[in-house]
């Protein structure tokens, strides 16, 4: 009879470890948060609300309808926080410093209505692809950004069993054994503890082997040069 292959073994283990990993992070996120008897202060919130003067307009119900899907609170430690980090979302495409945009997907999911307040345009992302989106036209009576006190009002139910058993689990993963078999199929690894030589290294090979699409002549006259391209 053949023996039973030792990395195959530990391959079926570390998916049954898998398995249970995730019922186990399941269960916890089940468990919901519980309130809390005294709030905690903590932060502000740069908030988008509309005024009372919305009743004058005719499309009050297409302006509530965008309201209902745009980001409207931002949150920070002080009040400048708060503030700088709504200016710079909703100033990212340089077209209005309170409304945010809203992508093609919320867009589609709106009534005729409610799209006649959305002005389309496009944009260049760091790769260089464009992309639509939808900058939001409200009328400047109609909205006022209103900082608010933010407090903390519930908190996270704790099992201990259910995190016992999480800690077991992922120690399991991190034997001599079973780690490079089960870092092999984790689509999320950590790259802050690749060495700085062999980041180097892999800079170097990833440079050379764009060369190959440039000719001998031009290599040799110093035309191209891979520490420049």
């Amino acid at each position: 009879m053949k023996p039973i292959a030792i990395k195959g073994q530990r391959l079926k283990e570390i998916y049954c470890i898998r398995r249970r990993l995730a019922q186990v992070y399941k269960e916890i996120y089940q468990l919901g948060y519980m309130p809390l008897e005294v709030p905690i202060r903590h932060g502000w919130f740069s908030e988008l609300v509309l005024t009372t003067k919305l009743e004058r307009y005719k499309n009050k119900e297409a302006i509530l309808e965008v309201y209902q899907i745009i980001e409207k609170l931002y949150w920070g430690r002080t009040k400048e926080e708060a503030t700088q980090k709504r200016l710079k979302e909703s100033t990212k495409y340089m077209l209005h410093k309170n409304v945010t945009t809203i992508s093609r997907r919320q867009y589609n999911q709106l009534s005729d209505a409610a799209k006649c307040l959305c002005i389309p345009f496009y944009y260049y992302t760091e790769q260089k692809k464009i992309r639509l989106r939808f900058y939001i036209n409200f009328p400047s009576l109609v909205y006022r950004v209103k900082l608010t006190r933010a407090y903390v009002t519930h908190q996270k139910k704790i099992n201990p069993a259910l995190e016992a058993v999480r800690d077991l689990l992922q120690q399991q993963l991190l034997k001599n054994a079973y780690y490079a078999l089960s870092q092999k199929g984790n689509a999320w690894k950590d790259r802050w503890g690749t060495p700085t030589s062999k980041k180097r290294r892999q800079d170097i090979k990833k440079g050379l082997k764009n060369l190959q699409r440039y000719t001998c002549k031009e290599i040799i006259d110093k035309e191209i040069s891979w520490e420049r391209n």
